[in-house]
């Protein structure tokens, strides 16, 4: 049901089956919103003139999954992507409604949930995913090619990177709103700033440090920065107008800080 409230709500919709964690605000169309719940089912918010919204519940689970994490794309106003339980990404289009338009396993052996998502405001063909299992894909959409099967469209495509040095849940991911080869990322023991334009290095120094090793195994070249000391990170996100400025979210409080190598004097 949906009802317009005069206190404390501009507007309630309780049509869900369960609780949910995913949503997102639509970047192209102002003032619409997906939503989706732990039974697997997506709902479409279109603003009214009125104030109020039109929610129409579009889509329904596959198998029995989760939606963990809903992301609209920010060039195209119909396209949205869901990470959902079990190890997929779906790509939906409004204009077609009850079935995604691709659905790509993208943990294939390991069956882990995709917890997060972020697609690139700056790159739009250009999508991050964090696995359950502690690994970070970044996937190009233009090279998503598709198989027919007896209930779904999937695909197959590797990612154009993937990282499997987090010993953690990934909790959060998010690209930088103005570089478009950076990203911040959060597990359940710390938050890290990679820049995916660092090349891998032919001879690299094996690392000595003792608190970085505990916090992720295999160092890549393209993780700048670590910061830990909150117990269970859960979300963070950059400011979009202080460069390089981040804040997160965790069991234990908030945390806000500059990466000391990104311009900040500390962390």
């Amino acid at each position: 049901s949906t009802t317009a409230t005069s206190k404390n709500h501009i507007f309630t919709h309780s049509g869900h089956g369960t609780e949910g964690f995913a949503l997102d605000w639509s970047l192209v169309n102002q003032g619409q919103l997906a939503t989706g719940d732990n039974y697997g089912c997506i709902h479409i918010w279109t603003p009214r003139s009125d104030g109020t919204y039109e929610v129409v519940p579009s889509y329904e689970s596959v198998g029995n999954v989760s939606v963990e994490e809903i992301q609209w794309s920010p060039s195209e106003a119909t396209v949205f992507c869901a990470a959902e339980s079990g190890g997929y990404l779906s790509i939906y289009d409004i204009r077609a409604p009850h079935r995604s338009m691709l659905r790509h396993l993208t943990h294939e052996k390991s069956k882990a949930d995709v917890n997060v998502a972020s697609w690139n405001r700056l790159v739009s063909n250009l999508l991050v995913t964090g696995g359950d299992d502690g690994t970070l894909s970044v996937w190009d959409l233009r090279q998503f090619s598709s198989s027919k099967t007896s209930t779904t469209t999937t695909t197959t495509t590797p990612p154009l990177a993937r990282f499997t040095c987090h010993k953690t849940p990934i909790t959060s991911v998010e690209w930088h709103p103005t570089d478009e080869s950076m990203l911040a990322v959060s597990d359940t023991v710390g938050a890290y700033i990679y820049d995916l334009s660092v090349e891998e290095d032919t001879n690299p120094t094996p690392t000595t440090s003792t608190t970085t090793t505990n916090l992720v195994a295999d160092i890549p070249p393209q993780l700048l920065f670590c910061h830990s000391g909150s117990q269970d990170f859960k979300e963070l996100h950059w400011h979009p107008q202080i460069s390089s400025c981040i804040m997160t979210t965790a069991f234990s409080g908030f945390s806000i800080f500059i990466p000391s190598n990104l311009g900040g004097s500390s962390t």
